[in-house]
């Protein structure tokens, strides 16, 4: 019942962020809470995946459109756009697109999708621009990086534009990671099992250039 109350809550602008707060800890943080889940689903239009934390719920940092898989780390100042100013029109002023400002009657750009992989690591102040779609799993984009284009499954980027550094394994490696889909499984069964929890342990020299 509390839940669904500061869910309901979470609609009056002045109590938003102590809604936030009491959901986090009644429902064991941001790794666990399916209350906040519902309310970036619901109120700011981005689903975020179990387990999942930190800067995909500081509300405005992801724009609608964005869905992010399981087991993904964002540092607190990270930010994700899906759509940018209409470079090709007369003017690039809100006014002339963004209903909000009272000028014009519906939104005239479109918003992009935004698809984040599984057990992905979004550094510090790193931003993800509306050309970017597709983010694969196990990638890590490095702090400060401007994310301008599709990233690879388990690669690490970095710079102004981001660039490939390197990626985190072998081919081989990541053939096995991606095909074992380790992250459909809750924490739970994962720590139960043994098997599969060695075999999520990091392999010594198993990165790669390419």
């Amino acid at each position: 019942m509390l839940p669904r109350i500061l869910f309901k809550a979470y609609s009056i602008g002045r109590l938003r962020n102590l809604v936030l707060r009491i959901v986090t800890r009644i429902e064991r943080g941001e790794m666990y809470s399916p209350t906040l889940r519902r309310i970036f689903s619901h109120y700011y239009g981005v689903e975020i995946g179990l387990y999942s934390y930190g800067g995909c719920f500081v509300p405005g940092n992801i724009n609608r459109g964005t869905t992010i898989g399981r087991y993904s780390s964002f540092a607190a100042n990270v930010r994700a756009f899906n759509r940018n100013h209409p470079l090709h029109d007369k003017s690039m002023h809100p006014f002339f697109y963004n209903p909000a400002c009272g000028i014009v009657d519906k939104d005239l750009i479109l918003w992009t999708r935004l698809e984040i992989g599984n057990d992905v690591w979004v550094g510090e102040q790193a931003v993800i621009l509306p050309s970017c779609n597709r983010i694969g799993d196990g990638a890590v984009i490095g702090a400060g990086s401007i994310v301008t284009k599709d990233v690879p499954a388990y690669a690490v980027v970095g710079g102004n534009p981001a660039r490939i550094i390197e990626y985190r394994f072998n081919d081989k490696r990541i053939r096995e990671l991606l095909e074992m889909r380790w992250w459909e499984r809750d924490i739970e069964e994962i720590r139960k099992d043994d098997r599969l929890f060695r075999a999520l342990l990091p392999t010594p020299q198993s990165g790669t250039t390419r």
